[in-house]
């Protein structure tokens, strides 16, 4: 039987982009994508023309068509699944002619609508992660990670970067628009996997157990959903390729309740995994744990997912612990093997020249890397050391924090000549973590779930159930042990809720920097707004527009133009 295809009313940014008014002088392209040997069609391969903004899906018929394109010579990009190849053609559009173009690629690891190989498919979505706007390029660490909170100030080199980091975006700008519609992309990928196994039309050269796959694909979309709303608040629910199933739901609590089911799924089918890059059990446990820290807090505030979240958390005891050298976990070398790490992003691809693993690599020693975008705000380099007035004046060098997390997280030098030269500028003080990897060339991975991120949110959790207890005070104090090498620095005993939890945060802001999670914990905690504020107090020079209704991006205003059906977020 051959495998059918639906387009998703979601993917309409994806199959018909950002058109012009129709001009008189206009021509089409028909684009046909096969496979070199046997002529078979490509589904699912991504045609786009950049100039233009337009971009959309082959289906069962390899095909795709563009009409009403002004005259003159264009680039088109095909992105070839499972190859991971990216192809680019020039095609000149003349008046009132269609472009008939048949590009062939090689296979066999090209997929065809006769049947999905799902093993492939598995990799594919997997794959995906690493687009733009998710965890690639212009993503999770790099852009809506921590930027617009207190670590990062962005440099004025990027203007995109620019504004999401002072709150100046709007529905229409590209940015927001990339970020919804490549998450939606993974969730379509998920969505055709789990609807090739319910119809079994499927085929398995591993003989990759059907729940086994179920669970991947579950988990990878409860993942990319878990980005989506807390990015967007109210993201539109799609759990069907069919379009006639579309509903347009828009609630956040049923994306969530998704999540849960989809999260309950993988960790009963998923057995260990031995590549951090892949779900395990553990992985499930611990993401749906996290999603329900962030229920328990704004905007749902759903305060019984705080026990919920213990419940999960509590399976990974014994599993996990922290590596004794906190550098472990970002090391390749020792990254693969670390006993901390429960699941990250895979960004080594070195069969395939068309991808880099440093694409989203925005950061690193000043003078060296090459898109220098952030600064360091003086308040989080401050929070590294007991006396801040250890870097007024002339600082003395070479530095002594008792915080061994320092030298990992930030670069106090620049490059000059290829020498390394003590920086006694604060603004000149970079973020650094990762940047060995950087500049050896090496493969990488993304700590998404570390076992660090566990144990603060335990203490999160207890705290907000029973106040400081015991339980909160111990799995706290494990990260200070591990950060200072002994207990002079663990936490007072005998503060009050509020002051523990402040404490978490901030250790959270030391300890996961430049991982994603900064902006997260301050709105799921309420203390977005005051942490910007005083940031704006001390930093009149670099002043965040931030307004309460930001805390969540707009819904793309061409989706919105597109799918009436849709409902923008208030203040937008």
């Amino acid at each position: 039987m051959k495998f059918k295809v639906y387009f998703s009313i979601l993917l309409v940014i994806i199959l018909f982009g950002c058109s012009k008014d129709n001009e008189p002088q206009t021509g089409s392209i028909q684009i046909s994508i096969l496979i070199k040997d046997s002529l078979d069609p490509v589904f699912d391969a991504l045609v786009s023309i950049p100039l233009i903004s337009q971009e959309k899906l082959t289906g069962v018929e390899g095909s795709v068509f563009f009409e009403n394109i002004e005259v003159g010579d264009y680039e088109v990009s095909i992105e070839v699944p499972f190859s991971n190849v990216i192809l680019k053609e020039i095609i000149t559009i003349e008046l009132n002619k269609t472009a008939d173009i048949t590009i062939l690629v090689n296979g066999p690891n090209v997929i065809t609508p006769a049947i999905l190989d799902i093993d492939k498919w598995i990799d594919s979505t997997y794959i995906s992660l690493i687009s733009d706007d998710i965890f690639g390029a212009k993503g999770y660490a790099s852009i809506w990670g921590d930027i617009g909170s207190d670590i990062f100030i962005a440099n004025n080199s990027n203007i995109i970067v620019n504004k999401l980091d002072k709150y100046e975006y709007s529905p229409s700008d590209k940015s927001i628009e990339d970020i919804w519609t490549n998450h939606y992309k993974v969730i379509r990928k998920a969505n055709i996997g789990i609807e090739a196994i319910e119809s079994s039309e499927f085929t398995s050269e591993l003989n990759t157990d059907k729940n086994i796959a179920m669970a991947h694909f579950k988990f990878l979309r409860a993942l990319v959903y878990f980005n989506l709303v807390k990015l967007f608040g109210n993201p539109v629910l799609v759990t069907s390729t069919d379009i006639s199933e579309i509903n347009n739901t828009q609630d956040a609590l049923k994306i969530y309740e998704l999540i849960e089911q989809d999260l309950i799924f993988a960790e009963n089918n998923l057995g260990t995994s031995t590549l951090k890059s892949r779900a395990s059990n553990s992985a499930a446990q611990a993401l749906l744990g996290k999603a329900y820290i962030q229920m328990a807090g704004f905007p749902l505030l759903q305060n019984d997912k705080y026990s919920k979240a213990l419940e999960q958390f509590a399976k990974l005891e014994g599993k996990f612990s922290l590596e004794t050298d906190y550098k472990n976990n970002f090391l390749t070398e020792t990254s693969i093997t670390s006993n901390e790490i429960i699941f990250a992003i895979d960004f080594s691809f070195p069969e395939d020249p068309n991808i880099s693993s440093w694409d989203w690599f925005y950061w690193g020693p000043k003078n060296v890397t090459e898109r220098d975008f952030y600064s360091l705000t003086t308040n989080f380099i401050e929070s590294y050391f007991k006396d801040p007035n250890d870097l007024t004046g002339t600082i003395n060098f070479p530095l002594s924090p008792e915080d061994s997390r320092f030298f990992e997280n930030i670069a106090p030098f620049t490059i000059q000549s290829s020498s390394t030269i003590n920086a006694q500028d604060l603004s000149d003080w970079r973020p650094f973590k990762f940047s060995e990897n950087y500049h050896n060339e090496e493969p990488f991975n993304l700590p998404y779930l570390r076992y660090s991120d566990i144990l603060l949110m335990v203490a999160e959790a207890e705290n907000a159930i029973n106040g400081p207890t015991n339980k909160a005070y111990n799995a706290f104090n494990k990260i200070r042990r591990r950060a200072f090498g002994n207990t002079n620095n663990d936490l007072d005993s005998g503060i009050n809720q509020e002051e523990f939890l402040n404490a978490v945060l901030n250790e959270r802001r030391l300890e996961l920097c430049y991982e994603g999670h900064r902006k997260d914990d301050l709105i799921r905690t309420q203390k977005l707004e005051s942490v910007i504020e005083s940031h704006n107090l001390n930093n009149p020079q670099n002043i965040k527009s931030y307004q309460p209704h930001k805390y969540v991006f707009p819904i793309p205003q061409l989706e919105v133009d597109l799918n009436p059906g849709v409902i923008q977020n208030n203040g937008y």
